[in-house]
């Protein structure tokens, strides 16, 4: 049998320098690293600051499908102003899910309250139509 040979220290050093340091003179010093500003939340530095608003602001808008007729358009509304005023602030150009959050929850109040309007008015004049006729 052939013994093996124990391992040597050198043998696990992947370093290509290995044990060779090198100092600065006397009186010199190093110039101390400097590293990027660590990103909190992982969040990307030149990431528009109204881009999450903006999502919401379009998505509580088209909520108005699933029957918020009331709060979603109010929502979209108001978070789609903020987040193109937080985006235009950040000199980022114009945020085109809040602005179509705005628009379109301005659109969907304006003929909920067409609706009501339309309705209470036809309401009134069923009621008088019936008081005349009976």
């Amino acid at each position: 049998m052939n013994a093996a040979s124990a391992p040597t220290p050198d043998q696990f050093d992947h370093h290509p320098s290995a044990g060779q340091h090198s100092r600065p003179a006397a009186g010199q010093y190093e110039a101390p690293q400097s590293y990027p500003p660590e990103n909190r939340y992982g969040q990307r530095a030149e990431e528009d600051p109204g881009k999450v608003l903006g999502i919401v602001s379009l998505v509580a808008t088209l909520s108005t499908f699933l029957g918020f007729n009331f709060i979603g358009p109010v929502v979209g509304i108001i978070t789609g102003h903020i987040a193109r005023k937080r985006s235009q602030e950040s000199g980022y150009r114009d945020n085109e899910m809040a602005k179509w959050g705005f628009i379109l929850g301005l659109v969907f109040l304006g003929l909920l309250v067409l609706g009501w309007a339309l309705g209470i008015s036809f309401g009134i004049v069923g009621g008088l139509a019936s008081l005349m006729a009976g």
